[in-house]
């Protein structure tokens, strides 16, 4: 009887260590989850930007806005011209008649 109750024990606790190491393992990755989380990686680089790449992008973008400002108060807008233009033209052609 109690050989019977240390071979149970002892079994018990052989069985609950496996279990422990077999649950270990199950958690784990397997091989082909770290390749595609390694491939995932490597594309990521050519989906997303750094943060180095955004800050000249940001200074791309500033001196893009800063150009569009200087246009727009330093150029003549397309109704402008052709009202200048028409001016213009009647100007010369009152000259031609004198």
């Amino acid at each position: 009887m109690i050989y019977n109750l240390i071979l149970t024990a002892g079994i018990g606790i052989i069985s609950f260590f496996l279990k422990r190491s077999f649950d270990k393992l199950d958690s784990r990755a397997s091989k082909s989850d770290v390749d595609e989380l390694k491939e995932k990686i490597e594309h990521a680089d050519e989906k997303y930007a750094s943060k180095a790449e955004l800050r000249e992008l940001k200074k791309s973008i500033e001196k893009i806005e800063s150009t569009i400002d200087f246009l727009k108060e330093n150029t003549v807008r397309s109704n402008d011209f052709v009202r200048l233009m028409t001016r213009l033209e009647s100007k010369i052609d009152n000259l031609k008649r004198e």
